[in-house]
């Protein structure tokens, strides 16, 4: 019997099988969600008034804010009316500075982008100043570590010496007083409007 011997040709038909195509997945993640856009209609509008029917207002309080605050951060606007229970708004601006289609688009845009304005931290007497005195007891506690670090150093073990008494006594009377603050001071709030954040290009409009 007589043996064959696979040809080069054979063998390089096996190594040059063609092979299966990869599956190409496409990725999903720089996908970007479009902004929801919000319904609204026009119950009646005036020169230098008009309101609108905007149905977020009554199931987004947070909603109702912003859109609040943006259209009163315009200096044409002389006054905002939101009734959250009946869905609407109420607009008066000056009348003469821009026309009122330029007006009604503007506040259009507004009701569109208000869910982008950046609404104040309102602050109040009593979180001032529980935050002065949570920076006091920090320091407090910061100075009597530093105190029983060297009184280790220098003496070998714990020492209860004249600072640390003086320290843990002033800490225990800080702690007693923001505890009686708590229940003294009011939480009358005061809304920082130097600090509303509106995207100006947004806002500005050409007269």
């Amino acid at each position: 019997m007589t043996s064959r011997k696979r040809s080069n040709s054979d063998k390089s038909a096996i190594v040059n099988l063609p092979l299966a195509p990869e599956r190409t997945t496409k990725s999903v993640a720089n996908k970007t969600v479009p902004p929801q856009k919000i319904f609204y209609s026009i119950v009646h509008a005036i020169p230098g008034r008009i309101r609108f029917r905007i149905p977020l207002l009554a199931i987004d309080s947070e909603y109702a804010n912003k859109l609040k605050l943006a259209i009163e951060s315009d200096p044409r606007v002389t006054n905002v009316r939101a009734n959250p229970v009946a869905a609407s708004i109420v607009i008066n601006y000056q009348v003469g500075v821009i026309s009122d289609n330029q007006m009604r688009e503007h506040l259009i845009s507004l009701i569109q982008t208000a869910q982008d304005v950046v609404v104040p931290k309102q602050v109040t007497a009593k979180s001032i100043i529980l935050t002065i005195f949570d920076a006091v007891i920090n320091l407090i506690d910061s100075t009597r570590n530093i105190n029983q670090a060297r009184n280790a150093i220098v003496h070998q073990r714990f020492r209860t010496d004249v600072w640390e008494r003086i320290l843990s006594t002033s800490r225990t009377i800080i702690k007693r007083l923001k505890s009686a603050t708590i229940f003294i001071l009011p939480n009358k709030r005061r809304q920082l409007h130097s600090n509303v954040k509106v995207d100006s290009q947004r806002l500005k409009l050409q007269p």
